[in-house]
């Protein structure tokens, strides 16, 4: 059997593959339901090109079974590994989620509590291995999967190496990712345990930023970078990120082994210390815009240059005297006005223990808003509904119409309610899906020039997040502008492109950006709008919309095989041969005699029905396999 080609078929009468759902330079995954225990599995087979190196396939082997004896929830369970069938796979957990890198790329830098929360859980799917003499030399974001319930599982130990005393990883040996590899790992050093850890340092920093502490054109650039050169500090990268954070990170992807966490437990015990003493104290607040760097205006700043040059040489030491005085009182002043006169900067009001309606009231009169991207966490302490932190905190200066950001208790224990999206509804219609599903609606009206009157703008808790029933959403209603300038949004999916414009041309609406994409539904037809159907938009909004391409069809990979024709001793001078294939006509000529056998080049991307014949006789009815 081939590698690449398994769907449909079923391992050891057994398991019953369904679909390929990854594809790397060592291994071909597939999604795959078993039989005997009704439940689906992935399957990792190793390559066809690679079953013929002794090395690989003893080591593939080899160290599965190692994995095989790992057991942690963070760790995606290896459940057998076998070589039947000409094939050497592994039979592992099926994980139905998406990999931490895609999260991370959808949602850019994580805060620092959810990126500290994951670290752990991948800190201790890392102290398991070690304990067991493991290392997983690839650890980065592409191999953890997220499911849907938000555990963390580290996946791929298929390349990673029992340990001994002396582990030595040179050159091609060498396996992990670039970007996340430890320094002693790209020069091809001593490897162990502290390794993964760096690994660890990389993907948490990476959580914290949004982005990596090395990055060049190349391979080899990025290398020499971690050898040469120090990272930035990933609080300098994002200014949110606690200190004691930071130091974290910072010190588990310190360039030599020796000043690294020495163990996964040590770093997961200070990173459970950060999350624990945030929850009780706020010891952890972001305290980084207590004072903003405080202004003189350049008009002073002018003045004060041309006085300098003025006065420079003058040798009257009380003029020198007299400019310098007055210096320091132009400065005092200019920051006493900074401060306080005309209120240039405005300072944060104490949030702590108000509802949301309450905060935004009193943020509103100290001319400063609030952030509606509301954070919720459980608490024993703070009532549900309540503020619990805030940032800027309290006692700030900030510019004036700042955004606040909150985190609001959810009581006890998580909501089990899903608030539902409602941006972009109409209000009556919003209200009917809060009351749907028993929560309560606060609805604030906003000024708005690009959303028409009566629709939702945004809703504060976002949709998705978890709150107990009974909670009040409020929503943020468009003002907007008079009923003759508003228009609703059709639905356009299922239309072509022409007929999609005609009806945003009949709404006064325009026809906006067109993206194709490949889809299995027909090709030419609308898959996908933005704003959606029924949304309340300004006249003359453009409409953006994504139309389907259709499938692609992959050419298949064509491989070749020789039959070969005797002719008989029998045959007259001249005979005719002709050679069917899968039901098509490879071959149809005369041949000489005295050519004894013809070779016919038969090509198929799986397995072949052929037919030969000479002077209209069946000579060959066979089945060729590739």
């Amino acid at each position: 059997m081939n590698s690449d080609y398994l769907v449909g078929t079923v391992l050891e009468n057994r398991y019953e593959i369904l679909e390929m759902i990854g594809s790397g330079g060592m291994a071909t995954v597939y999604k795959a339901r078993c039989r005997v225990l009704n439940r689906f599995v992935a399957i990792k087979v190793l390559k066809d090109s690679l079953r013929y190196d002794s090395d690989v396939v003893k080591r593939f082997n080899a160290e599965s079974r190692a994995a095989a004896g790992l057991s942690h929830p963070n760790i995606v369970q290896v459940y057998d590994v076998s070589e039947k069938g000409g094939l050497d796979y592994i039979v592992m957990e099926y994980v139905d989620g998406i990999t931490l890198k895609d999260y991370i790329a959808k949602r850019g830098a994580l805060s620092w509590q959810e990126a500290c929360e994951f670290a752990v859980q991948i800190g201790r799917a890392l102290e398991c291995a070690h304990k067991n003499h493991i290392i997983h030399r690839d650890i980065k974001p592409h191999n953890v999967l997220l499911t849907r319930d938000g555990m963390l599982k580290v996946a791929d130990f298929g390349i990673a190496q029992a340990t001994t005393t002396e582990t030595i990883v040179a050159g091609s040996s060498n396996l992990g990712s670039v970007h996340y590899i430890s320094p002693e790992q790209g020069r091809g050093g001593y490897t162990d345990e502290r390794s993964d850890i760096y690994s660890l340092g990389v993907v948490l920093y990476e959580m914290l930023t949004g982005t990596l502490p090395f990055d060049g054109g190349n391979a080899v650039s990025i290398a020499l970078m971690k050898l040469e050169k120090e990272p930035v500090d990933c609080r300098i990268v994002n200014p949110d990120i606690p200190d004691s954070v930071g130091r974290i990170t910072m010190k588990a992807i310190s360039k030599e082994q020796h000043s690294r966490y020495q163990t996964a437990s040590e770093m997961v015990a200070d990173l459970e210390n950060v999350t624990k003493n945030a929850k009780r104290t706020s010891e952890y607040k972001d305290n980084s815009e207590k004072f903003d760097t405080r202004r003189i205006e350049r008009s002073d700043v002018y003045m004060a240059k041309e006085r300098k040059r003025r006065r420079k040489g003058a040798k009257n030491s009380m003029l020198i005297f007299i400019l310098a005085a007055f210096a320091v009182f132009l400065i005092g002043f200019a920051t006493y006005s900074f401060m306080n006169g005309g209120r240039q900067e405005y300072q944060v009001p104490d949030l702590a223990g108000m509802t949301v309606e309450e905060a935004e009231a009193v943020l509103e009169e100290a001319d400063l808003r609030l952030d509606e991207n509301i954070e919720f966490e459980t608490s024993e302490e703070v009532e549900e509904g309540k503020i619990i932190s805030q940032k800027p905190g309290a006692n700030q200066y900030v510019r004036k119409n700042r955004k606040i950001k909150i985190t609001v208790s959810s009581g006890l224990e998580e909501g089990n309610i899903s608030v539902p999206p409602v941006e972009g509804l109409v209000l009556v219609e919003a209200e009917d899906r809060l009351l749907d599903v028993h929560l309560n609606v606060n609805v604030q009206e906003k000024e708005d020039e690009t959303v028409a009157k009566g629709y939702v703008i945004s809703q504060s808790p976002k949709s998705g997040t978890k709150v107990n029933k009974g909670y009040t959403v409020t929503l943020y209603v468009s003002k907007g502008k008079t009923e003759d300038e508003q228009a609703v949004v059709p639905k356009l999916t299922g239309h072509t492109k022409s007929q999609a414009e005609a009806l945003l041309k009949e709404k006064d609406l325009i026809l906006g950006t067109v993206t194709e994409e490949e889809n299995a539904a027909e090709k030419g037809t609308v898959i996908a709008q933005n704003p959606s159907a029924s949304t309340g938009v300004i006249k003359g909004s453009s409409v953006n919309i994504t139309v389907s391409k259709g499938v692609q069809e992959v050419a298949p990979v064509m491989k070749r095989k020789t039959l070969t024709i005797t002719i008989p001793e029998s045959s007259p001078d001249t005979v005719h041969i002709k050679v069917v294939a899968n039901g098509k006509t490879i071959h149809d000529k005369d041949h000489a005699k005295s050519e004894g056998t013809v070779d016919i080049e038969v090509q198929a991307s799986k397995d072949a029905s052929v037919q030969a014949y000479i002077d209209g006789k069946l000579v060959v009815d066979k089945t060729i396999s590739f």
